[in-house]
């Protein structure tokens, strides 16, 4: 894994960035996990490159970086792509990003909770107003999760299973409620803590909007919510309101986004030891989740 990553470092991330005409004095990894993410260090300058996973069109990339561009234009501490994208020999597509200040609060206090919620409610005001947009490519809203899951590779018959008797079960009780005419608009996707900056109290970034599409408003809280914390939930009702009906939803709705990301992971050629255990996580996600408490 080293040498991978130093083949990365020495070889291939020199010549990508030479294609904005930077000659960094740094360059270090920050995360391998699904997109590849480097920091970038320019005299007194510094950015964040990232390298898309495998599998991402150049559409589903350009909704990405329209939507960040128009939260910047309504004064949302966003990072807008620096001239467009860079793509490889290999098909590999990179992006470059200004480093955003600020850091993430590591263990939230119930106010700070709160506050992200009131900060997702804000978001979404902002994105209604942004017409025009669909669906983003390969994404579906996640009350049409409903699909066979494939057994593939290593992935014991076990886990299969247990993901088949989930999703069946979440399928059913969304149907049930009605999720499918609950409101819709574009969603962040996964607004947890590490995805909010703060530099002295103030709001300095929001990050990661690898997960942005169309998708059911209920949806963002339940993944900013996850599988308990329901001060997040009661911070973005001071702002905006959701229905009883979409209240009564937000665990299977997480659970619904969880499934998504298992069919993913079981929709590979190959399945490794490695994806076996991303699946295992997501189901202690889905068994540990319990339903908001009013």
């Amino acid at each position: 894994m080293k040498r991978l990553e130093e083949t990365w470092n020495l070889d291939l991330i020199p010549n990508v960035l030479a294609s904005w005409g930077i000659v960094p004095d740094e360059v270090s990894p920050i995360s391998a996990n699904g997109n590849r993410h480097w920091r970038v260090r320019r005299s007194n300058d510094e950015f964040v490159l990232r390298m898309y996973r495998r599998g991402q069109t150049d559409s589903s990339i350009r909704y990405e970086l329209d939507l960040l561009q128009c939260l910047r234009s309504r004064g949302w501490p966003v990072a807008t792509a620096v001239e467009g994208m860079a793509t490889v020999d290999s098909g590999l597509v990179f992006v470059l990003f200004p480093l955003l200040p600020g850091r993430s609060y590591a263990n939230e206090t119930t106010e700070q909770r709160r506050r992200r919620g009131r900060i997702l409610a804000e978001l979404h005001r902002d994105l209604s107003a942004i017409t025009g947009v669909g669906q983003r490519s390969g994404w579906q809203r996640s009350d049409e999760v409903v699909q066979p899951v494939p057994a593939r590779g290593l992935v014991r018959g076990d886990l299969v299973c247990r993901l088949t008797q989930h999703l069946e079960h979440v399928a059913d009780r969304l149907y049930v409620a009605g999720a499918s005419s609950f409101p819709t608009g574009i969603i962040h996707g996964d607004l947890i803590a590490q995805n909010l900056l703060f530099q002295d109290e103030k709001l300095s970034g929001v990050i990661d909007f690898d997960s942005v599409h169309l998708d059911l408003k209920a949806v963002d809280v339940a993944c900013a919510r996850r599988s308990g914390a329901d001060e997040v939930v009661r911070g973005y009702l001071e702002i905006l309101p959701l229905a009883e009906s979409e209240l009564g939803c937000l665990d299977d709705l997480w659970r619904a986004s969880v499934l998504r990301y298992a069919l993913q992971v079981l929709g590979r050629e190959v399945v490794t030891g490695t994806e076996a255990s991303e699946l295992e996580w997501c189901l202690r996600q889905i068994e540990k989740t319990r339903a908001f408490e009013r």
